[in-house]
């Protein structure tokens, strides 16, 4: 006789997401935001922060690169932490390098803004120093909006924009 138990198979996927999900938090919980990589939902953009390496001093809170997964759009990102005040982030495309004007600044950021680390409970705190734990997701507010008003110069026209939240995706190893 076989007993068949219409719950079972449910019960046993909702064990198994947790457990996904189990694992998940405690991938990024285990990874330094200079190490942490997010994808936004459509997995169309990667956002990945640079790693610094322990002996060498910080000159900004995080740096990162926001990529379009499959085109050669790459925008680079700072973010600095100031003590007293919010995380202030840039988001820059084809800045001059050196000494740029503010002028030449201005005319190369795309985006600037407070990013937020978003947690369970729809929790949102500023994000993490690059030492610090990462952050299980990324909030980076009105980013597509700045990104649909900058004017990239490309030749094909970009169609398709982040959203505005990222995922942890993964932890870059150590070396």
């Amino acid at each position: 006789m076989t007993v068949f138990f219409p719950n079972a198979r449910k019960q046993g996927l909702a064990a198994i997401s947790a457990l996904g999900v189990l694992f998940a938090s405690s991938a990024y919980a285990a990874c330094t935001q200079d190490r942490a990589v997010y994808t936004d939902r459509d997995d169309d953009y990667t956002l990945t922060f640079k790693h610094f390496p322990e002996d060498q001093p910080v000159a900004t809170s995080n740096e990162f690169v926001l990529q379009r997964n499959d085109a050669d759009l790459k925008l680079q990102g700072v973010v600095m932490h100031d003590e007293a005040a919010r995380p202030n982030a840039l988001i820059m495309y084809n800045c001059p390098s050196g000494d740029a004007t503010g002028d030449e600044l201005a005319a190369c950021t795309v985006w600037e803004g407070v990013p937020y680390a978003l947690k369970d409970g729809a929790q949102a705190d500023y994000l993490p120093q690059a030492k610090e734990p990462a952050a299980q997701a990324l909030l980076m507010p009105n980013l597509s909006g700045a990104m649909s008003n900058f004017n990239f110069k490309l030749e094909k026209p970009i169609e398709t924009f982040p959203w505005e939240v990222f995922r942890f995706k993964e932890c870059v190893p150590q070396q």
